[in-house]
C-alpha cells in the first residue's frame, strides 16, 4: 500500500509536467455505482469462472486441480467484492473504446481471432495493466493519461494478451503447488537442526523469494517478445511499442518536484484564520544514521518486473525495427485525448473514493497550484477531503488516512505536507474544511 501511494505521488507530479487542455465546464466524476452494467459483468464473470474451473479439472490431476481451483475461487471472490464495491468503471465510452483496441489487435492475428477475452477498467491511476487467468484484462484508468496515444495502449494490451496466451498465471500456480511441497520438506529438516535455525529459515525464505522474482521477470520478458509479435502485425507504429516502455522507465526514475512552500500560504491564509508559520515546522531527522540500516531482503531482487531499461535493451536487440521512430497510427485521436482528460480529472475523486483522504488533499493542492482552469473543481475536493480528515481527527482515527513521516521513503515535499497536516489542530482543520466546502 505504501509503495502504491509513492507511485501515485510520482504520477501526480508527472501530470504537472504537461497539463492537458481540460474541460472548460465543471467536470462531474464518473458514476461507478451503475448497478445494471456492474451486475451484468458480475454474472458473466461467474459464468467465465465456472467454465475456467471445468477446464482446470479436465487438464490436471485431482490434487493439482484442487489446489489451483481453491486458489482461483478465493481470488475471484475477493475480486468480485472489489467490483461490487465500485473499484471499476463501466462507462460505455471507455469500455467500448478499449474493446475496439483489442479487436484491432485480434483481427490482425489469426491465432487470436477465436479467443474470448474480457476487459475491465480499474479506477487505479498507476501505469499498469494485468491479466487474470480466466482471460479478463484489467486496464488501469491511469493508462489513458500516462500513455500518449492508442498505439502505446495497444502495446500494453498486446503484452497482457501474450501473458494469457502463454498461460503465465496458470504456470505460476503449478510452480507454487510443487514449491509448497519442497518448502514443507525443507521446514521439516530445519526443525531437526540445533543451531542458527532463525538464520537458516531466513536464508530459505530469501532464496524462495529471489527464485520466484526471477521466474516472474522471465515471464515479463517472454510477454514483451510475444506481445510485440502480435503488435507488429497491426497498423500501429512499431516504435510506439518501445515508447510505452520508455514511459515506464521515466516513471521509475522521475524525481518529484512537489508542492512549493508558497502554496500553503496561498491556500491556507484564510479570512477567519490567518496562516500560522508554525504549521510548516518539520521534525528534525538529521541525527538519524541511515547508513546503519541494512535490508535483510533485497527488494530489487524480489521484484517481479525487470527494470524498464533491461526490457528496452532486449526489445531493441530482438526487434531492431523499433529503433526507427515512425508517426503513431492513433486512429481515434480525438477520443483518446478525451479519455486522457477524464483520467486526469478522475485522480482526486478516486483517491477520495478509496479513503486516501490525506493524499487527495496533497494531489488537490498540486493541481490547484498548476491548473487554474479547474480551480473550482479541485477546491471542492480539497474541502471534501479536509472534512473527512476533520472527522478522523475528531474520532482518533487519523492514522488510517494520513501517513506518518518516513524520511527514507518519502520526498521532501511530501514530508513537508505531512508535517503541515499533523501540525494542524482540530479546530484549525475544521475552519479549513468549512472554508472550502462553503466557498
Amino acid at each position: 500500500m505504501f509503495r502504491k501511494k509513492l507511485q501515485i505521488i510520482s504520477l501526480c507530479i508527472y501530470f504537472l509536467f504537461w497539463l492537458p487542455t481540460v474541460f472548460s465546464q465543471k467536470y462531474t466524476p464518473l458514476d461507478t455505482t451503475k448497478h445494471e452494467k456492474k451486475n451484468l459483468f458480475l454474472k458473466e464473470f461467474e459464468i467465465d469462472n465456472e467454465l475456467y474451473l471445468k477446464e482446470i479439472k479436465s487438464k490436471y490431476d485431482s490434487k493439482l486441480a484442487k489446489y489451483i481451483s481453491s486458489s482461483f475461487n478465493e481470488f475471484s471472490k475477493e475480486f468480485g467484492d472489489q467490483i461490487k464495491k465500485g473499484n471499476f468503471i463501466f462507462e460505455d465510452e471507455i469500455v467500448q473504446y478499449s474493446y475496439g483496441v483489442l479487436e484491432e489487435i485480434k483481427k490482425n492475428n489469426p491465432k487470436l481471432k477465436n479467443t474470448k477475452f474480457k476487459i475491465l477498467i480499474s479506477k487505479s491511476h498507476s501505469l499498469n495493466a494485468f491479466c487474470l487467468s480466466n482471460g479478463t484484462f484489467v486496464l488501469n484508468l491511469g493508462l489513458f493519461y500516462w500513455l500518449n496515444n492508442e498505439d502505446q495502449l495497444a502495446g500494453v494490451l498486446s503484452h497482457e494478451i501474450a501473458h494469457k496466451m502463454m498461460e503465465h498465471s496458470l504456470k505460476k500456480k503449478e510452480l507454487d503447488f510443487h514449491e509448497e511441497k519442497d518448502v514443507k520438506q525443507s521446514i521439516s529438516k530445519l526443525k531437526k537442526e540445533k543451531y542458527n535455525i532463525s538464520d537458516k529459515a531466513l536464508t530459505l525464505f530469501r532464496e524462495r523469494l529471489y527464485e520466484n522474482g526471477n521466474k516472474a521477470k522471465k515471464q515479463e520478458l517472454e510477454a514483451d517478445s510475444l506481445g510485440y509479435a502480435f503488435y507488429r502485425n497491426t497498423n500501429y507504429s512499431k516504435s510506439e511499442y518501445l515508447s510505452a516502455l520508455k514511459l515506464m522507465q521515466r516513471y521509475d526514475s522521475i524525481k518529484p518536484i512537489g508542492l512549493s512552500v508558497a502554496a500553503y500560504k496561498k491556500f491556507f491564509d484564510l479570512p477567519n484564520q490567518p496562516f500560522n508559520d508554525k504549521w510548516l515546522q518539520k521534525e528534525d531527522f538529521s541525527n538519524y544514521d541511515y547508513s546503519k540500516f541494512t535490508e535483510k531482503i533485497n527488494m530489487d531482487s524480489v521484484a517481479s518486473h525487470p527494470e524498464a531499461e533491461t526490457r528496452i535493451s532486449r526489445i531493441l536487440t530482438l526487434f531492431p525495427e523499433t529503433k526507427t521512430e515512425t508517426k503513431a497510427y492513433n486512429p481515434n485521436k480525438e477520443m483518446y485525448e478525451k479519455l486522457s482528460k477524464i483520467a486526469y480529472l478522475e485522480t482526486v475523486p478516486n483517491l477520495y473514493f478509496n479513503e486516501e483522504y490525506g493524499f487527495s488533499i496533497y494531489a488537490s493542492l498540486l493541481y490547484l497550484e498548476k491548473d487554474e482552469k479547474n480551480n473550482e473543481y479541485f477546491r471542492d475536493w480539497l474541502g471534501k477531503s479536509f472534512q473527512k480528515i476533520y472527522e478522523a481527527r475528531k474520532n482518533y482515527t487519523l492514522n488510517r488516512y494520513l501517513d506518518r513521516i518516513s524520511p527514507k521513503e518519502q520526498s521532501e515535499s511530501y514530508q513537508q505536507f505531512l508535517s503541515f497536516m499533523w501540525n494542524l489542530k482540530l479546530d484549525e482543520i475544521k475552519k479549513i474544511a468549512d472554508f472550502y466546502t462553503k466557498n
